[in-house]
């Protein structure tokens, strides 16, 4: 049984393991410098958005963090990926208020093939992310 509790600061240490786990995982595109600078910046996105710890039989697995009908950050742990959560999470997020938007780096294929699956389409492109960075940031819409 999949499951939401609102995330609070206490949970943030064990969120940021998860992100790294999973960026680790899956952007191989990030510099190691990147991926440090934004782990350290974290806890400042997570208190800006509606954060959610996920557990899948009392074990925290993932996270997700929206703002309205945008999601803006959802993380697996990568020993809980494969397991359909993904879907879960986004269909129980549904359930509470639509999901409409999402932006999803454009070398992760795995991630973009995902929400493509959810219904997702591309809308607009930027070389660059929010920070500046040089990785380009897919904005979908479904």
């Amino acid at each position: 049984m999949l499951r939401a509790q609102a995330a609070t600061p206490t949970d943030y240490p064990a969120l940021t393991q998860i992100w790294w786990d999973a960026v680790t995982a899956t952007h191989d595109f990030l510099t190691p410098t990147d991926q440090r600078t934004i782990a350290t910046a974290l806890p400042t996105y997570f208190a800006q958005v509606d954060l959610l710890a996920w557990y899948a039989d009392e074990q925290l697995i993932g996270f997700s963090g929206r703002q309205g009908a945008e999601l803006v950050m959802l993380f697996i742990a990568p020993s809980a990926t494969r397991h359909g959560y993904g879907r879960q999470i986004i269909a129980q997020l549904d359930q509470q208020s639509p999901v409409r938007t999402v932006d999803v780096n454009e070398q992760n294929h795995g991630a973009r093939k995902f929400y493509a699956q959810c219904g997702f389409q591309l809308v607009s492109r930027d070389a660059v992310d929010g920070d500046g960075r040089p990785y380009p940031i897919l904005h979908l819409r479904r």
